[in-house]
């Protein structure tokens, strides 16, 4: 298996907490059973509708948090300190 970059990292480590849980997954059939089931063909357009903008909705703000905590990473790597070994000591095994 393929190292995962560090900036894909916390991505992956989100992922693995996001499991639904039974009651989110339920709660989700419910909801797609009775789009299903519906006549009303306007209703379903209107619905299509909002979940298409509320998608995109959710995606400019996923991607704005994920922008931002790049940001403050970037940050925090520049004025965190960075212990540098010299040379010499390394080679004559000094800590």
């Amino acid at each position: 298996m393929s190292k995962v970059p560090p900036e894909f990292e916390m991505l992956m480590e989100l992922a693995d907490h996001l499991t639904p849980t039974l009651e989110d997954e339920l709660s989700m059939e419910t909801e797609i059973r009775a789009i299903n089931a519906s006549k009303d063909i306007e209703y379903v357009k209107r619905y299509a509708e909002a979940m298409t903008r509320q998608t995109h909705d959710q995606c400019r703000f996923i991607a704005g948090c994920l922008q931002e905590i790049h940001t403050l990473k970037a940050k925090l790597a520049c004025v965190t300190p960075v212990k540098k070994n010299h040379w010499l000591k390394q080679l004559i095994g000094l800590p």
